[in-house]
């Protein structure tokens, strides 16, 4: 993911287990950083929390400054 707003759409949208506690979180903190109410690096966190409740693999590559991006779990 590149932004709070794309882990938003992947999180609704693209979510291979829905009904997760921190699905549910992740996607409350993304909207709030929508409205100017959340860091990102806040949304970042909730984030990784959902993928690992809901076992999607993350890599997170922070050495480019780029952040957390999602690789698709094999279904």
């Amino acid at each position: 993911m590149r932004s709070p707003q794309d882990a938003l759409y992947a999180l609704v949208s693209d979510w291979p287990v829905n009904g997760g506690v921190h699905q549910q979180r992740a996607i409350d903190f993304c909207r709030a950083w929508l409205a100017g109410r959340m860091p990102a690096e806040t949304v970042r966190q909730a984030f990784i929390l959902a993928a690992l409740e809901a076992g999607v693999v993350i890599n997170d590559d922070d050495e480019d400054g780029a952040g957390s991006s999602v690789l698709n779990p094999s279904v």
